[in-house]
């Protein structure tokens, strides 16, 4: 005959979990996925910002070197008209080839007869240098070029007395629906000018 001394232990299942912990544990997630969305948001804002600071640049640089480089050519004095168009000014001088030279910011009619724009417009008069002629033409960058933005703001003010007469102040604003503005300045110096003439 066998004896059997102590008391019998009860086998404890653990496999379980109690509404408690169920609530701390969706309480937590909850907590982690806030944090994770504000940081997703906050890195996605940051994105679309280096994005349209970069893209802008891009377009602005595309389109300040032409206009840098001609007006800097310049055999005259240039001609400013404030205000020319709603959102841009012109200017107007005479370039190496004796063409009457008028830049601007203006609409564009495509071939459906739609408007798009506002972009560069760089309006050359008719001219005859020696046995040259040069037809009356316009020049535009294709809109592809613009990668989305526009031209909504073009502008030439005198600088200040800091900065001699022939040096104007170039405030060009670019614009993209899904970046938003793109502003920038410079400073050109018509070389062979000795002023610039405001209108």
């Amino acid at each position: 005959m066998k004896f059997f001394y102590g008391r019998g232990r009860r086998k404890q299942n653990h496999a379980g979990t109690t509404m408690v912990e169920m609530i701390v544990t969706f309480a937590l997630l909850s907590l982690f996925m806030v944090a994770a969305s504000r940081v997703i948001s906050y890195t996605t804002s940051i994105y679309y910002q280096a994005k349209g600071s970069a893209t802008g640049l891009e377009v602005s640089a595309m389109l300040s070197n032409k206009l840098i480089g001609m007006i800097e050519g310049a055999v005259n004095s240039p001609e400013i008209v404030q205000n020319a168009y709603p959102d841009s000014d012109s200017i107007r001088f005479t370039d190496a080839t004796e063409s009457v030279v008028t830049i601007s910011s203006q609409y564009v009619t495509d071939a459906k007869g739609r408007q798009t724009g506002p972009y560069l417009t760089i309006h050359y008069d008719p001219a005859q240098k020696g046995a040259v002629n040069y037809e009356e033409t316009d020049f535009r960058y294709d809109a592809k070029a613009y990668l989305g933005y526009v031209v909504t703001n073009l502008r030439f003010r005198d600088p200040g007395s800091e900065y001699p007469d022939n040096v104007v102040k170039m405030e060009m604003t670019l614009h993209s629906e899904k970046y938003g503005d793109y502003t920038s300045f410079y400073y050109i110096k018509a070389v062979k000018a000795t002023q610039m003439q405001y209108h």
